[in-house]
């Protein structure tokens, strides 16, 4: 059987929880692991031979790893605002690609993903796995069937509360360090993560919310407005951080959504989801997520016939999906990026994620946090099929 040649780039947190289940895939082969912090790419191989008892080869830096590596695609998990440059640098080379969340950073990055598939006719994937937990798809489902009848309203938050966070890395290292001290702004071995320049606007990392709500509503963003708290957390004192972004969206097919992000004050998780929570309201039918962990809460829907519904059934994980799918974390959904990749490549067709549907994930948050930092201004969201003007 024909395998497809897998690159890493960037061994961090994300491709640690992933590895193990990614190298699950039976025609996926990992040629190379490569992370300029120090020691980061070997830590990463001995965690991949342990899980799979397979040996890969390390680099620590981009240069070396495309002069001595050879691989047909390339999973990018490097800090979200450079993985542009080199998931376009590698499309340039006629490698596919995937990343992780979110697509893009500005939105100079989301027409640059773009033009770099279309020129070079390549496959590109975001790994965004919300968008395939199984109550997601029911709605869906439900959804094409014409259950909702038309959705007018979509809604999510995404409050991911930690005590602390890992605000800072070290700029030797690269380790990350945990801490809800302050004093390291003004530490010169330190930076602030790639987690501090995202969080600092949290609307930023929005793609887990819009990504599975326009899976089920169809239409892509077209305007956003947004307000925030203060540029000064309440929470973590001395950090330049908004506690809370509220955005109002409005989207092709005449939808609106209310879309909420935040991760530092205290908000409890959901059942199963965690941080995240959804509703969809339709002419015909509403559902929605479990709004806490409580034994008695579960997802719901609401028709004027029906009334008020609990389904306990609804849930992450598909009861039918194969092996590989039910071990995955994030309740089951970790694989289906990883599958959809393999399949797309395998039978040379477009992903489910491909690279328009990622940046109409992406940049309603970019904007979003603009309008943010203009007191709520709507602004316009381009459409990435045209050419940038």
């Amino acid at each position: 059987m024909k395998k497809i040649r897998f690159a890493v780039l960037g061994c961090g947190g994300f491709w640690n929880t992933v590895c193990g289940i990614y190298a699950q895939h039976p025609r996926a082969e990992f040629t190379a692991f490569c992370d300029n912090a120090e020691g980061k790419a070997a830590a990463a191989a001995g965690h991949f031979k342990k899980l799979t008892g397979r040996d890969v080869r390390i680099y620590a830096s981009y240069e070396e790893m495309i002069k001595k590596a050879s691989y047909d695609a390339v999973i990018i998990c490097s800090d979200p605002d450079s993985q542009v440059d080199y998931a376009v640098s590698e499309m340039d080379r006629g490698v596919h690609v995937m990343t992780s969340v979110p697509a893009a950073w500005t939105i100079d990055q989301c027409f640059r993903l773009v033009e770099a598939v279309e020129k070079n006719g390549v496959k590109y994937q975001l790994a965004e796995q919300t968008r395939y937990w199984h109550f997601i798809s029911l709605w869906r489902r439900m959804a094409e069937r014409g259950e909702l009848g038309k959705i007018y309203y979509a809604e999510a938050e995404y409050l991911h509360y930690e005590p602390e966070w890992d605000w800072f890395r070290n700029k030797k290292t690269g380790a990350r360090l945990v801490t809800g001290d302050p004093k390291y702004h003004t530490d010169p071995d330190y930076e602030p993560s790639w987690r501090y320049r995202t969080f600092a606007d949290p609307i930023w990392y929005l793609p887990h919310s819009l990504s599975p709500l326009l899976s089920i509503t169809g239409g892509r963003i077209d305007r956003v407005s947004c307000v925030g708290t203060r540029k000064d957390s309440y929470y973590t004192k001395g950090f330049k951080a908004r506690d809370l972004e509220c955005a109002l969206m409005y989207n092709t097919d005449d939808v609106i959504f209310s879309l909420r992000a935040g991760f530092v004050c205290p908000h409890g998780m959901k059942r199963d989801t965690g941080a995240h929570w959804y509703q969809v309201k339709g002419t015909g039918k509403c559902v929605e997520w479990a709004r806490t962990s409580l034994e008695d809460d579960c997802a719901k829907s609401y028709s004027p016939a029906e009334g008020w519904v609990k389904h306990p059934e609804w849930g992450c994980r598909d009861p039918e999906a194969a092996e590989e799918f039910a071990r995955a974390e994030h309740g089951g959904a970790d694989y289906y990026p990883m599958y959809y990749f393999m399949d797309a490549l395998l039978g040379d067709k477009q992903p489910p994620l491909d690279v328009y549907k990622a940046v109409e994930t992406a940049a309603p948050a970019i904007l979003a946090r603009e309008s943010a930092e203009r007191g709520g201004e709507l602004l316009r969201v381009p459409d990435f099929r045209e050419k940038r003007a």
